[in-house]
């Protein structure tokens, strides 16, 4: 059974880039670490190895799925790549993620109102 999406709060930044870069739909670890690169505008970087454990205790909460391996057409059209393993998010990793994005964005709102931050339209 997963857990509430309410008792994985709060996330932590790497969980949380894992499960929204899987939001954009389904990917092999090395595409993961680019989009999560990607995500943070270089501030994140990950190596497999912590990627990996990472992905291995989101699959065991619920929050993200092993879709095995699927072929990945090389140039040329006929080539099959079947090295790589797909993961994807679950509904519950889905759920997980849009609670922790509420849970963000409630925050920074109150560092907005505190004028820690620029508001969305850029004034302080």
């Amino acid at each position: 059974m997963s857990p509430n999406a309410e008792e994985l709060l709060p996330m932590s930044p790497r969980d949380y880039l894992i499960l929204l870069g899987l939001s954009a739909g389904p990917s092999h670890g090395y595409g993961l670490i680019g989009e999560i690169e990607s995500l943070s505008e270089g501030a994140t970087s990950m190596d497999p190895a912590n990627l990996y454990r990472a992905i291995k205790r989101l699959k065991r909460d619920g929050l993200v799925e092993d879709l095995g391996r699927r072929g990945v057409e090389a140039t040329g059209g006929t080539d099959v790549d079947t090295r790589r393993r797909y993961y994807g998010l679950t509904e519950a990793g889905r759920g997980a993620v849009a609670a922790e994005s509420l849970r963000l964005e409630r925050l920074t709102r109150v560092a907005r109102e505190r004028l820690l931050v620029p508001s969305a339209e850029g004034t302080r």
